[in-house]
């Protein structure tokens, strides 16, 4: 079961069955579609329902959560970066857990969902920067959505900036819950400092400030100012004085957290901040 969100007239951001989020973004000529989520049900059969113009399917980063459901189409989009993310997240292993998640939650698991093919991504081609990050232009008819690689949460992570809107979707480069702990993760305080440069890279060249805020594993729109503050809460300090907190694997974890404002960041602490 679906459950969509019109953000802005054009762009749906949709959560599925098991709480994950992704966004249909459609022009006047074709659309993109940002993630798969885990694919338990046909996404394909369900984007039909809502555009009839041809879509591309852009994969923020290679993990399970944001591409099982890639399944459903011929031909993706990921940053060449994640390549090997993508390859191990596929697998039987990964799809194991996942089933098992899945039945936990009482969700329906697609008869063939162990063994159906995921045609390999085709590697994002940059063709430009702004300021030190690379990207790419889309125009969809009526709107222009930037692709930009932006390494964090993984290295080949990207996010989209429609400057019609002001708005930015970060995947999993920004939740209010951020996870910097993957062992291909970035270290926290690297992080921190590109994502404070890609807002201010895109501030100085669009002469406005970001808006709005689409996140992956949130149903409704952020504002731009919280995704700032939360930057800007991440301090040094804070890095340093983080407590450890056990999220079951061989990971030094640590967690800055900030309850009245429902923020967390959980990293690996052995990465250089």
């Amino acid at each position: 079961m679906y459950k969509v969100n019109e953000i802005f007239p054009g762009i749906r951001h949709i959560t599925e069955t098991m709480g994950v989020g992704f966004t249909l973004i459609e022009g006047s000529e074709r659309a993109i579609l940002f993630d798969t989520g885990y694919g338990m049900e046909d996404v394909k059969a369900f984007i039909t329902t809502m555009t009839d113009k041809p879509v591309t399917v852009l994969l923020s980063h290679g993990h399970h959560d944001h591409m099982l459901g890639a399944r459903w189409f011929p031909k993706t989009y990921l940053c060449a970066e994640d390549m090997e993310e993508f390859l191990e997240r596929t697998g039987k292993g990964q799809r194991t857990k996942v089933k098992a998640q899945a039945e936990e939650q009482h969700v329906s698991v697609p008869e063939d969902f162990m063994t159906a093919e995921i045609a390999p991504p085709e590697a994002i081609l940059f063709n430009e920067k702004t300021g030190s990050f690379e990207r790419k232009r889309v125009n969809l008819g009526s709107l222009e959505v930037q692709v930009i690689k932006v390494p964090g949460h993984t290295p080949g992570s990207i996010v989209l900036y429609v400057p019609a809107y002001d708005l930015l979707l970060t995947g999993d480069d920004w939740n209010p819950c951020t996870w910097m702990w993957f062992p291909t993760s970035a270290g926290a305080g690297l992080w921190r400092n590109r994502m404070k440069e890609l807002i201010h890279t895109l501030e100085e060249e669009n002469g406005r400030a970001i808006q709005s805020v689409i996140c992956s594993h949130q149903s409704m729109k952020r504002e731009g100012r919280e995704l700032k503050e939360f930057l800007e809460y991440m301090t040094d300090e804070r890095l340093a004085d983080a407590p450890a907190i056990d999220m079951g694997a061989p990971i030094n974890t640590h967690e800055i957290r900030n309850d009245e404002k429902g923020w967390k960041l959980i990293f690996d602490r052995d990465k250089a901040v």
